[in-house]
């Protein structure tokens, strides 16, 4: 049936032309699309998935076994024990004298320097030496042998040189005078070797009159046994009663003479404890001639002490002595001011390391630490490895305190020795443990998963 519609022929005619155009197309380019379905498609595309997978699998082993630590950096101080030990100036006033030189080794108690006085510190060093082997002996009990000291007393040797100690020396001096006149006189040995004399000889007669006891109580007994039997006799009419007294009276004599033994013994008793007496007050009173005299010696001592103390800058211990600056004689200095540090020669070092609250968590006691000291540039000298040995419970505001020790000493990974000086500081990078790089991945997704 055919239609009315004018439209429809001119639809049906374009419909005719584009079949005719696309059969002229596909005629036009059969060739090349044949080439292209008949030809196949590259390794890579057709296997390009399995590849795909094939790596990804291959990172993810490789970031499972591919590990490294943390880095956490701290603050850090070198310190030390037997940490190098000041000298400090006492007073204030001119450095009248330097005695030693610049690293040289001194003994504990050496004098290093001077500070102005107007005493005479070699005077005044004399003395104190003196008086030291003085006190030594009396410690020793060799009292005796401290009469030869300080013999130029008496050419006025320490008149007007000693200053403020003058008149405390004056006064030690006159009570080792008394002292010294009372041991050298002799007349404490004198007198106590004739008190033993007198007590040998009364040990002697006590012996004697023992024995004359014991001779008498013999004789005794004898007359006893001789009264009995001529008792028995006058009993028996056999003597006469004149016989028989005088026998009795002859007892009685005898009997007479034990009483005056034993007086005679108590007296030799007595005497012996009067001497004991006399030698115990003698001694008494060479204790409280020591005595006066220790006490005046005490008294001069410290007095001595407190000058050197004041005025002469001594080693406190044995060690190497370094100068805190560029000293010159009769430079003035100020009291309190430190000149001088001797570094003992058994010092051992360690590192104050300030640990910050965070990433803390991951540090733990015996990892290692490489401490870069800002007096040395780590890019010339490299750094010092050491391991924590102590974490401090407690935090402070800053952190947590550990203490580092070094296993190799100041020598850094390039083998240079740091020069010892305690208080410098440094950088601490505190090695934790390993980490994975997979597990890193992870908690970085979880971290910006979380944000």
């Amino acid at each position: 049936m055919e239609t009315d519609n004018p439209i429809l022929p001119h639809i049906n005619n374009a419909l005719k032309e584009n079949v005719f155009v696309m059969k002229e197309t596909f005629a036009d380019h059969g060739n090349e699309i044949e080439e292209i379905i008949s030809n196949k498609p590259p390794l890579i595309v057709r296997w390009g998935t399995v590849y795909f997978f094939f790596l990804l699998v291959l990172i993810v082993l490789i970031s499972w076994f591919i590990k490294y630590p943390d880095i956490v950096t701290a603050r850090a101080k070198l310190n030390s024990v037997n940490a190098p030990k000041q000298v400090i100036t006492r007073s204030d006033g001119k450095l009248i004298k330097i005695a030693v030189k610049e690293n040289e080794a001194v003994g504990a108690g050496q004098v290093l320097g001077y500070m102005e006085s107007i005493a005479n510190p070699q005077s005044i060093i004399e003395i104190s030496q003196q008086i030291d082997s003085i006190s030594y002996l009396i410690s020793k009990n060799r009292t005796d042998e401290i009469i030869g000291f300080f013999p130029g007393y008496n050419l006025q040797k320490f008149t007007n040189v000693l200053g403020e100690l003058q008149t405390p020396y004056q006064t030690f001096i006159q009570s080792f005078i008394t002292f010294r006149d009372f041991l050298s006189s002799g007349f404490f040995v004198r007198k106590k070797k004739m008190l033993l004399t007198d007590m040998e000889n009364i040990e002697k007669l006590n012996t004697i009159l023992s024995t004359q006891k014991n001779l008498v109580t013999q004789d005794l007994s004898l007359s006893n046994e001789t009264y009995s039997a001529n008792k028995s006799l006058a009993d028996d009419k056999v003597i006469s009663p004149l016989e028989y007294r005088n026998e009795k009276s002859k007892l009685i004599a005898k009997q007479l003479s034990m009483p005056q033994i034993n007086a005679s013994i108590v007296n030799n008793e007595n005497q012996q404890l009067e001497k004991r007496k006399e030698i115990a007050e003698l001694e008494n009173q060479v204790i409280v001639q020591k005595n006066t005299f220790i006490q005046s010696l005490q008294t001069i001592k410290s007095q001595v002490q407190a000058w050197e103390f004041k005025y002469i800058l001594k080693a406190p211990v044995a060690g190497i002595v370094s100068f805190t600056g560029f000293f010159q004689e009769n430079q003035e200095i100020k009291s309190g001011q430190t000149l001088f540090y001797i570094q003992p020669g058994n010092t051992s070092y360690f590192v104050e390391m300030l640990v910050p609250q965070y990433n803390f968590g991951k540090v733990k006691q015996g990892q290692e630490v490489l401490l870069k000291f800002r007096a040395y540039p780590f890019e010339q000298y490299g750094s010092v490895a050491g391991k924590i040995d102590f974490i401090s419970t407690t935090p402070s505001d800053s952190g947590y305190l550990a203490k580092v020790i070094l296993p190799n000493g100041l020598i850094t990974n390039y083998k240079k020795q740091l020069q010892c000086r305690t208080g410098l500081f440094a950088q601490a990078d505190i090695i934790t443990e390993d980490m994975r790089l997979l597990e890193r991945f992870y908690y970085n997704l979880v971290k910006q998963i979380k944000r």
